[in-house]
Order: structure tokens, then sequence, then C-alpha cells
């Protein structure tokens, strides 16, 4: 879509206007522009809904009962996430929620070593409400330098293991990561809300 200049601001699309809303700034208009630094924040908030929407639906393809509405579970994940006033806006990654679901949620510690390709988890015994031995651990790994999403529904690990290790998918190698977990049932239908376990730096080591 071409964009006209007008008095050195940029002109608003409809969608601008939609975000624009979302930021608590609803007082813009279609005649309103914003100025060219404003307009390329906007345009990085706008990335950012594109890059919880790709989380999201990558996700749930992973489940027989697919959730419908991916976009609107976006905007509510964008909402809560972002953090400053419009333009100086960022994203906490500790507030994407992934998955809500209704199963017990990951309750446990991540473990990193400096200078290894790994990540390491431990949990207590399977006590909580709506919670199975059988439930299977997702893994979930997000990489802003090169906006690449990986996510393991089954890497064979459930709540009953009580501790797991996995390798770091290669092109994340040497870069910083945000790590998720979640739990799928056994039957595929049901899952927890995802648990944000942190930010690390993957060290090369293959």
């Amino acid at each position: 879509m071409k964009r006209l200049t007008i008095n050195a601001g940029i002109n608003l699309t409809k969608k601008d206007l939609g975000f624009l809303k979302l930021l608590g700034k609803g007082h813009f208009i279609r005649t309103s522009t914003l100025r060219a630094d404003q307009h390329d924040r906007l345009q990085k908030i706008i990335g950012l809904f594109e890059i919880i929407y790709h989380l999201i639906s990558a996700c749930y393809k992973y489940f027989k009962n697919r959730k419908a509405h991916t976009g609107k579970a976006a905007i509510e994940s964008l909402a809560t996430a972002l953090k400053g006033e419009f333009p100086d806006v960022s994203i906490d990654f500790s507030k994407v929620c992934i998955l809500k679901g209704s199963l017990a949620p990951y309750c446990g510690a991540m473990y990193h070593s400096e200078h290894s390709d790994k990540l390491s988890f431990s949990w207590p015994p399977c006590t909580q409400c709506n919670s199975n031995p059988g439930d299977e651990l997702m893994g979930m790994i997000y990489c802003p330098e090169i906006r690449e999403f990986w996510c393991e529904p089954n890497p064979g690990i459930t709540r009953a293991d009580g501790f797991c290790t996995i390798d770091v998918p290669l092109e994340f190698l040497g870069r910083e990561i945000h790590v998720w977990l979640a739990y799928r049932s056994a039957d595929q239908q049901s899952y927890s809300d995802s648990a944000y376990m942190g930010k690390v730096l993957i060290t090369k080591t293959r």
C-alpha cells in the first residue's frame, strides 16, 4: 500500500488507527498524520502483534481442539505485554501468554550453564488439580533477532518425569532467546497456560 506524506507527516491507515486505539490514543482520526519517527515506532508495535499472532497460531496447530479467534488472543496478549507510553513502547516478553488452557501450568525451574547450548528443567511431583502424570511437556522458544519461533509439542517428556534437558536448535546458537513451557494432555484435547521461563543467551558450541 502506498502511503502519502502530507506536511511532513505520514497518513494513517485503518490498521494504524486500530493499533493507536489499543495504545490509548483513540483521538487520532483518518485525516491525522504522524511524524516519520512516530510512524516507524507504530510499525514496530504492529510487528510485535504479528510476532505474537504467529507464536499463538503456531502452537495451537498441535491440538485437536484448535483455538478460534487467534487474532483476538494475540491482541489481548499484546495489550498485557506492552509497556511504556506511545511512541516509547516496548514489549515485556514475560507477560506474553502464548497458550491459555485448563490444565495446571508448568511450575518449576529452568537451568542454563554458561557456554552451553542445552536447557534443563525440573519440576515437583504432580499434585495439582487438573494435572495428570501423562500430560506432555511442550517447549517453545522465540528469538527476536531472527524472528524465528520453535515449538516442540511432544519431546517424549511428561509431568511424571520431573526433569528434562533439551538441545537448543542450531539456528538459535549465539543468540538471545525467550523460553516458555506448557503441558498438553495425552489425547491432545487440553492444554495449560504457557509459563514464561526467562531470557537466555545461548553460546555457540556446535
